[in-house]
Parts: C-alpha cells; structure tokens; sequence
C-alpha cells in the first residue's frame, strides 16, 4: 500500500495520542493521599471513560442527546462516581480541578518524537470527539506541534457517524483518499476507510491499563503500528 497521495493526517487523541488511564489514575490516587480514602482508580478511571464519556457519545451518535461539553460530559459522571465510591471531603474548586484532569492528560512516549518526524512530511491534526476548548488545552499541555486542530463539535456528530469524516475532507478541501486516519479503535478506523480516507491502527495495548482484553479487529487496515515512531518510518518507504 503507497501512501504516496496522502497529503494530512488525521489523529484520534484519547487513547490513540494520550494516555488517559495513567494520567487520571495518577490524578486519583493525589486525592486518596490527601483524603485518606483508598479507591480502586483504575476501575473508577475506566468507568469514568466508558459508562460516562462513551455511553453519552452513544446516545449522541443515536441522536438522543444533542453535543454538550466534553468538561460537562465527564463532570456530571464524576459526581455519581465520587459517590459511588464514598470519596468525601473534596470541595468544588477541588472537583472541578479534578474533573479537568482530561483536559491536561499525558501522552504516550513515542508521541513527541513520531509527530515531529511525521510532521516533516504531512500536515498533522487532531481529529477528535473532543471538544475544541479540551483538545487546545491538551495540545499546549503537552506541545504538540499540531497544524490545526478538527473537533467532531464543529460539525454536531460524533465519531464514527458515516458523514462526519466526509465532513472533515470538506473542511481540509481534500479528496478522501488524500488523508490518513490514524488511530487505535477499530470503529473509528472502519468510519475512516468507509469514507474514503487511508487508515493506520496503532497497538495501544495499555489504553485501558494492564490486563485489557485486546480490541477485536474485524477488517484489515492499509497500516498497523506499535506506535507514531514506526509509522513514520514505514510511511517514509511507502512512498
């Protein structure tokens, strides 16, 4: 596969750029020091995640919710999950602090050093469920060197709606084909390839932290990678 064409890549951010179990896991155990109350983090972290980010994405992508904020997304879950595990003792200033942990998130090792040598050759973007005030507050959190960035908010759908990545070729004015999706969900990917776009899947085995069960992929992709170091090498002789 020659990704000679291909002229911007498209990157997921949660999971795919950032590590976000590490990053609020951390963040979680700073309060159960402070607190004194022990917690289980990494299963408070991916309940956050799943039963509360991506259930409401769900139910926007089905069209029973309209977009709302991604900060107001994860706040309403922390508050029934602080209560779920008795977390007590926090003040709002406190939570709100805590609730903006997605917003200054870690990213992955090979981040830094894969984008800038992807950058040499391609226009990089962020193209995330996010919403654009939290991928700005990641993107100067960690430098990243993005050249713009194309939040699924500017178009009211989320990922993986069929239309909104050819929402994002209209946007880049390129033909799909011209545009790589990058990322480490199969959905996203598959939404990808569907429109037309070239795909890579990047392992991330630890998104979910350690023991995770590993994504099933059911359709192959024009590249997978262990991580942005790789792809850049193996795009640099694909072309």
């Amino acid at each position: 596969m020659s990704a000679a064409n291909v002229k911007v890549l498209c990157f997921d951010v949660f999971g795919t750029v950032t590590d976000w179990y590490s990053s609020v896991t951390q963040e979680g155990q700073k309060i159960s020091e402070k607190t004194g109350i022990s917690v289980p983090w990494g299963e408070f972290v991916k309940k956050w995640r799943i039963e509360g980010y991506q259930k409401v994405l769900g139910e926007i992508s089905s069209g029973k919710m309209d977009i709302i904020p991604t900060e107001t997304i994860h706040r309403n879950m922390l508050e029934i999950l602080l209560d779920e595990y008795s977390v007590t003792g926090l003040s709002n200033s406190e939570i709100d602090n805590f609730n903006r942990v997605w917003n200054r998130l870690g990213v992955w090792d090979d981040v830094a050093e894969g984008l800038k040598k992807l950058k040499e050759n391609y226009s990089i973007l962020p193209f995330s469920n996010g919403d654009f005030r939290c991928l700005l507050d990641l993107s100067r959190h960690n430098q990243l060197p993005w050249d713009g960035i194309i939040s699924a908010d500017f178009f009211k759908k989320v990922k993986p709606d069929p239309t909104i990545y050819h929402d994002a070729a209209n946007l880049l004015q390129l033909p799909p084909e011209e545009i790589m999706m990058v990322a480490c969900h199969a959905r996203d990917l598959q939404g990808a390839k569907n429109a037309g776009f070239k795909t890579a899947y990047v392992n991330r085995p630890l998104e979910y932290g350690p023991g995770a069960r590993p994504e099933e992929k059911t359709v192959p992709f024009d590249y997978e990678v262990d991580d942005f170091i790789e792809l850049a090498e193996v795009l640099r002789t694909s072309t």
